[in-house]
């Protein structure tokens, strides 16, 4: 405005000097001024339409999970056909839904995860499919050996793959509901492969499942379903090793299984004849006979002998080498019945916690044994007494977080009501008789009561037994011998000692009321020694005595009570065990 007037006060001057002349030069100044202002407006609407534009095109390059994909320089066809794609999933999802998802699962995971990528396709662009995106959900689909074939995952993996084959021309209707059907079969295989498919809830009573959190839309939308799976696969408890062997098995079945061995007086050690080539044979298939291939293989010698322990010792029986009925048994098991235990157990394995333990105590209950592992490597192993088929031993992990040298026996209501209140019935001295004490309260400076006062008829019909706590001092008889270690948890489940040492020595040792006994209490102590401030001379001083004493641990030990019928020992071999719950027959794997 400054300059504008000036230039008005010098024309005014210029007007009386010379009119018509100065009049000619101010429109030719004009002119220029005016065409240099009217440059200046356009290169700046210039630059504000680029500006609009590369945002307009970085946000079409948010709105994909896969933006890599989109080239800078976006075309307006793209634009157009970004436009089109959402608003006709927008449509597909939450306008019409019912017809929409008549034939598609998961309709909630659908509605967020393209609510999550703005209602941009996930499995195609402008340009056509993803293909290495589609490569990567095909293939590994396709190689996990767990699917089965008759199951909708993988008829669903068939189909869509087949779609694929050629070059279909599509509407725009049938790519978005094709692109939904590819996320449903993702959504469905993921789930699949995270969590198995037992019907966990009819197990919820004595079987803890741990259920890992995972946003699967935000990993869908973050990385390739190959690296997720491979992130997610359970590393711990011989999952891999267990796969292998599924894998072996399922070799073994496209081959036509393994031959039945029949119940002949050939299979003794010295013997020798068909029966015994035959035996070799399913042997050496199952990785049990080492020996080499050689003209001695119709013969019962030494090799075989050993095969013969091996094989008795990975299916829990007694490794004596004879050929008697259980193990003919044994052997004679088909290859499916083999392929369905090994695949039950790897889901149970996915219900696991898997995570880095450098120290954990395993109780596996069908193997009736506890393992100690440090470090990756087993440092001590002991057999164990569990639950009987009334007392089932629950299915849990926890921490070890106290020990107790010369403990109380706090004995579990159930037992005052079903044994402890009817024998004081029959014998009034029962209690006294083994040195039994009933307190108010479960500490032990409280003082005991005398039982004779009360009617425990009335007591045991009133159901009023749990007011009373039916205990047994430390001792040589205490039902928890010298050692208890104790873990949180609701089923009142601990590991400790016993007095009773000869129940070791069965092979089938399912006699507890659900707690677990260990055969070797002192080298499990020792185990927590090692790591902690109290010394084993204070512990051997304490348990020379008879006073209770708990011992806190600075650094707890995690423990997993599993139930693993088809597992991995510390050696790497596959083992087998009897269902002594019944719970392979109940678990059920759902076909999906």
């Amino acid at each position: 405005m400054r300059h504008l007037s000036s230039f008005l006060t010098f024309f005014a001057i210029l007007k009386l000097k010379n009119k018509d002349f100065w009049l000619q030069k101010l429109k030719n100044i004009l002119f220029i001024i005016i065409t240099i202002m009217l440059a200046v407006v356009i290169e700046a609407m210039t630059v504000t339409s680029l500006k609009e534009f590369n945002s307009l095109n970085n946000s079409v390059e948010t709105l994909s999970s896969k933006s890599q994909s989109y080239r800078r320089d976006i075309s307006l066809a793209e634009i157009a056909y970004t436009k089109k794609v959402t608003q006709r999933l927008r449509h597909m999802i939450f306008e019409t839904p019912e017809e929409t998802f008549k034939n598609i699962n998961h309709r909630e995971f659908i509605q967020e995860v393209y609510s999550k990528n703005n209602f941009m396709p996930l499995w195609f662009t402008p340009k056509g499919p993803k293909i290495h995106a589609l490569d990567d959900l095909f293939r590994t689909i396709g190689q996990d050996i767990m699917l089965d074939e008759r199951g909708n995952i993988y008829k669903e993996y068939q189909y869509l793959k087949q779609l694929f084959q050629g070059n279909n021309n599509r509407t725009l209707e049938q790519e978005m509901m094709l692109d939904m059907k590819l996320t449903s079969l993702y959504k469905s295989y993921l789930t699949f492969h995270l969590y198995g498919s037992i019907k966990w809830w009819n197990f919820q009573k004595d079987w803890v499942t741990y259920t890992p959190k995972y946003d699967i839309s935000e990993m869908m939308l973050h990385y390739p379903l190959s690296q997720i799976v491979e992130a997610t696969t359970p590393s711990s408890f011989g999952y891999m090793r267990l796969l292998q062997e599924l894998k072996r098995l399922k070799a073994i079945q496209h081959q036509g299984g393994w031959e039945k061995i029949p119940n002949s007086s050939q299979l003794r050690y010295g013997a020798a004849g068909s029966d015994v080539k035959l035996l070799i044979n399913r042997l050496r298939s199952s990785g049990d006979y080492t020996c080499a291939p050689s003209s001695s293989d119709n013969q019962f010698g030494p090799c075989l002998l050993q095969a013969v322990k091996r094989f008795q010792k990975r299916h829990g029986l007694y490794p004596s080498g004879t050929i008697n009925r259980s193990t003919l048994n044994k052997i004679n098991l088909s290859v499916e019945w083999k392929i369905n235990k090994v695949l039950l157990n790897l889901d149970r394995i996915k219900r696991l916690p898997d995570q880095e333990e450098s120290r954990y105590i395993m109780v596996n209950i069908p193997d009736f044994r506890l393992y100690y592992k440090e470090n990756g490597q087993e440092r001590l192993s002991m057999r164990v007494i569990v639950g009987d088929q009334k007392h089932h031993t629950p299915v849990f992990s926890s921490e070890i977080s106290y020990i107790v040298l010369n403990p109380y026996w706090i004995m579990p209501d159930s037992i005052v009501k079903k044994e402890m209140i009817p024998e004081m019935l029959k014998n009034p001295n029962f209690l006294a008789e083994r040195g039994y004490e009933v307190r108010m309260s479960t500490k032990t400076n409280t003082p005991t009561i005398d039982t004779s006062k009360i009617d425990w008829a009335y007591i045991l019909n009133s159901n009023q037994s749990k007011k009373y706590k039916f205990m047994q001092p430390p001792g040589p008889q205490n039902a928890l011998g010298k050692v208890k270690f104790k873990f949180p948890n609701n089923f009142h489940v601990y590991l400790h000692d016993t007095p009773n040492k000869k129940l070791f020595d069965k092979s089938q040792r399912d006699f507890s009321h659900g707690c677990i006994r260990v055969s070797k209490p002192y080298d499990l102590l020792n185990v927590f020694v090692k790591h902690e401030r109290f010394g084993y001379d204070q512990t051997q001083r304490i348990l020379s005595g008879t006073d209770e004493t708990q011992l806190n641990l600075a650094n707890r030990v995690p423990v997993h009570i599993v139930y693993l019928t088809a597992w991995v020992n510390s050696d790497g071999t596959v083992h087998y065990r009897n269902d002594i719950y019944r719970y392979d027959a109940k678990q059920t794997r759902v076909i999906y």
